[in-house]
This record gives structure tokens, sequence and C-alpha cells, in this order.
């Protein structure tokens, strides 16, 4: 019998009928200096063309989920976290990607918790996709020090494949597939509310915004983003008087105006 060693790493990476940059993704991964982890790959469809690009680069000991009809990425998430064997848990997005030394840094880090949510810095690359190409528009490095982590309860701006989570911590939080839009800022306070974030002081994601069509996008030209938030508000209330004037200031920036104690 074959004993198969739980690896360092599962980095679970959920994608919707996107072959062509699902494939950027992996190819980050399978280019990555160290070697001892598992791609788990979720797709909520099961489309000939992304089924493909999985054979073609997922590894033996890689993990391939389709799972149609599933919710979004929140389910997709989900799934893949209970299949994962790694120690500690990393979340990657079909449009986003790592630089290749990003595990290696990792491991080396000395400032790493296992008892905590450890994040990164991460480079930003704005884009203009099209079914034809991808075209870089622009590309920002993004440092994380100095982070004001309580600022989550007024919005994010920690990206998902920037954080490190034990595979324990993990698998006790579930995405909320409920959720319409921003699950990922909703997983996220439901970590802050009950771990430290700590700060790696290292790099190697790489975030990519498409400037064309999405679906936060399309909710901010339609307007719907300031109820969006004003959901999140209401599902984690704020436990101070300076809270709930930062959430006032944020939707009035977002043209909604209400009270405070409605916060």
């Amino acid at each position: 019998m074959t004993m198969h060693i739980a690896p360092v790493f599962s980095i679970v990476v959920s994608t919707h009928r996107r072959p062509a940059i699902l494939e950027r993704a992996l190819q980050s991964l399978l280019a990555q200096s160290f070697r001892d982890f598992e791609i788990v790959l979720v797709a909520d469809e099961g489309t000939a063309a992304t089924k493909e690009v999985a054979s073609r680069l997922l590894r033996e000991t890689d993990v391939f989920l389709c799972l149609p009809g599933a919710k979004g990425p929140a389910e997709s998430r989900n799934a893949g976290v209970q299949l994962a064997r790694g120690r500690f848990i990393l979340f990657l997005d079909d449009d986003d990607s790592y630089r290749p030394d990003f595990l290696q840094a990792i491991v080396q880090c000395n400032r790493f918790r296992s008892d905590a949510v450890n994040y990164v810095s991460y480079s930003q690359v704005r884009e203009m996709r099209t079914a034809e190409s991808t075209q870089v528009i622009s590309s920002t490095d993004i440092d994380m020090s100095g982070t004001d982590i309580r600022g989550l309860l007024v919005s994010n701006f920690i990206p998902n494949n920037t954080i490190i989570l034990s595979s324990s911590i993990a698998k006790r939080h579930l995405v909320d597939a409920a959720l319409q839009s921003h699950e990922d800022w909703d997983y996220l306070i439901s970590l802050v509310v009950k771990y430290d974030f700590n700060f790696l002081g290292i790099s190697g994601p790489v975030v990519h915004i498409n400037e064309g069509q999405s679906r936060n996008n399309d909710a901010k030209s339609q307007g719907s983003i300031a109820l969006d938030y004003l959901s999140i508000y209401r599902k984690w209330p704020a436990s101070d008087d300076d809270l709930r004037l930062r959430r006032k200031e944020m939707l009035r920036t977002l043209g909604l105006d209400l009270p405070p104690a409605m916060l």
C-alpha cells in the first residue's frame, strides 16, 4: 500500500468557464520553486475546455472536482477546503496567480504563525480581457505593512490569494454561499472576529483586475454596491460608535446616507 504524506500546502483553486486564464493560474503554481504542495481545483461546471486544461496541467497528486450547479466560488472553495490534505491552505481564483518564489518565501519566513491568519503584500495588475486576448494596462506593488486590520469591518482590502491559514482553521470556516457578492470580504470578517491577523512582510501573489465586465464592476455601475455593503454591515453589527461612524462615511461615499445607529 502506498502511503500519501500530507503536503505542506494545499492551494484551493476555483474556476468557472475561463480555461485560458485558468491555465495561467495553474502554470504559476507549477512554476513554484517550493514543490511540497497540492492543487485542489474545483470547477462549478464541467465543460470540455476546463477539463482539458485540468487533465493537461494537474499532476497525479493533485485533485480535480467538478460541481455542476454549484452557487459560484463560495461552494467551490468550501468543497476544496474539505478535500485539502495540506497542513496549510491558500486560495487562488482562476484569474489570479503567484510569483514563482511565493511558497518558498512563506516557508522561510520566521514570522509565520500557525495559530493566526497570515497575510502578505501583493502585486496588482490591471488588464483588459476579451475572448481573444488579455492586455496588461498597469502593474503596481501593494505594500500591506501597517495595515489597520480593524478596517476589514468597514471595507475589504485583503485579496483572498494573500492569506495563508492552517488547515484546522480553514476547515472550521465556510464561505457564505448565500451571498450574491462580497463573499470574500464576509469570509475575512468571520476570521478577523476570532483570530489574529499576522503580516509576514513578504510578497508573492498577483491580483489580476479585469477592467471590463465582472460581477463587482457590474454592481458598481448599477448602483447596488451600497446595498451589498449594508447587507454585510447588518450581518456583522458594529461593536462601538467609532466603527458605526466609519461605516456611515463609507456608505455616504457610495451614495447611501443612513444614521450610525443603523450600522
